[in-house]
């Protein structure tokens, strides 16, 4: 598990440093085409059209999972499990927008592990699903070999025709040395029509498939840019009209409502951002991002019961992420689960490559499970590397539980360990 994790991690890691080759050497794309278009129409398709549709699954995987033009991007956190001879491996993509939570299937062919697919978490759109959108329900059908050879052969056919009439005519008017000219100068085209016709109706009876030259993407495909333009604009009323009228031409419903209630809840307008993520959730395929933002919308109302749930929902749809196991660990501290709480964050460390801001979350679920002496060491763990601002503790909200407790009243009056040198990520 630990090499397939590593390969999907290498492959990601180049890829958000705009390495596109590591990457696609990693993608088994032959696998992801073939599952696309279907075993039985791959082994009829000629290598050229092979090509051209491995070149469309490189292109959207790069696409969807690249760093913006210009810019680079990291690994957030990272986790893996078996999935039976396979590995799935859970990445945070962080971006300079934010992180983008995915899902990467490895399995082990004969030249070593390749990525067979990879998974928006949040939306659950799955890149693979994306190429056959891509690609469209008609773009690759089957041809009419016969009909097709006749309408490629019939016109060259004709021109051959053509050129030996001009031949036969002209000629008997000329005399010999210039009915010789004549003949000379109409062979080079004769051949590069005959060779031409013979080439062209090859290739039509040898390919039964058609593939289009020009992938062209589906209609909503267009209806969802003006969405998220409508979206950037501020203007989530016209935004939404394009969204239902992308759902209508065939976009994913979830997904997009998933991005609808984002955008409503960026702008504050939580009871309409709740609607459209219960819309998200409700769908089949859902949206598992659904789930969690409607936990953290109770968390925030001082729902922690609701939040509970919805995070746990979230976790067994889309796997380990830290902020979901942070905001989980601290609905449960509130509900009073102090041991379900404790081991929430414990996960939520285990993911995070931030020392500091690991050991800083833990310090809060402690304290909102009211255990001061464990928060006091947390806390302790992070001084070593660096003074804490004891005023902006004694401030926050989070450590309102243990505040009249006597062990934490005589830590904020301890005087600050002097400040080393600035912490580090491991």
């Amino acid at each position: 598990m630990e090499e397939a994790s590593e390969i999907g991690r290498r492959a990601a890691t180049a890829l958000l440093r705009g390495e596109r080759r590591v990457f696609e050497e990693a993608l088994d794309a032959g696998s992801i085409a073939m599952r696309v278009v279907g075993e039985n129409t791959w082994k009829e398709l000629s290598e050229r059209q092979r090509e051209r549709i491995l070149r469309a699954v490189r292109d959207r995987f790069v696409d969807s999972l690249s760093a913006p033009h210009g810019a680079t991007g990291e690994i957030a956190w990272s986790a893996a499990r078996p999935q039976g001879d396979a590995v799935l491996l859970f990445l945070g993509l962080r971006y300079r927008a934010g992180v983008l939570k995915t899902q990467w299937l490895l399995a082990r062919r004969n030249e070593g592990w390749r990525v067979q697919e990879v998974v928006l978490s949040d939306p659950g759109i799955s890149l693979t699903r994306e190429v056959a959108t891509a690609l469209g329900a008609t773009a690759i059908h089957q041809r009419d070999r016969a009909h097709e050879a006749r309408a490629v052969a019939v016109p060259r056919v004709l021109g051959i025709a053509a050129i030996a009439a001009i031949v036969f005519f002209l000629g008997r008017r000329l005399a010999p040395s210039g009915r010789r000219i004549l003949v000379v100068t109409a062979i080079a085209p004769a051949i590069l029509f005959a060779v031409d016709g013979v080439l062209s109706v090859r290739r039509v009876l040898s390919e039964p498939w058609i593939v289009p030259e020009v992938l062209t993407p589906p209609a909503w495909k267009t209806l969802e840019g003006e969405a998220l333009a409508e979206e950037r604009r501020g203007r989530l009323d016209e935004a939404r009209r394009y969204w239902e009228r992308a759902v209508a031409a065939g976009a994913p419903a979830a997904a997009s409502d998933y991005q609808l209630g984002l955008a409503l809840k960026a702008a504050g307008r939580v009871a309409d951002a709740k609607a459209a993520f219960a819309r998200a959730s409700r769908h089949s395929p859902s949206a598992p991002g659904a789930s969690k933002e409607l936990g953290l919308i109770a968390l925030s109302e001082g729902n922690p019961a609701e939040a509970r749930d919805r995070l746990r929902q979230y976790l067994a749809e889309a796997g380990p992420d830290p902020d979901a196991f942070s905001a989980l660990a601290v609905a449960e501290a509130n509900l009073g689960e102090k041991g379900k709480a404790v081991a929430s964050v414990e996960q939520a460390r285990m993911l995070l490559a931030d020392r500091w801001r690991g050991l800083r979350l833990q310090s809060e679920v402690y304290a909102r499970a009211g255990d001061a002496t464990k928060t006091i060491a947390a806390l302790r763990a992070l001084e070593v590397d660096g003074a804490l601002d004891r005023e902006r503790l004694r401030s926050d909200p989070a450590y309102l539980p243990i505040a009249t407790d006597s062990a934490w009243i005589g830590f904020l009056a301890e005087t600050p360990t002097p400040k080393k040198s600035p912490p580090t990520s491991p």
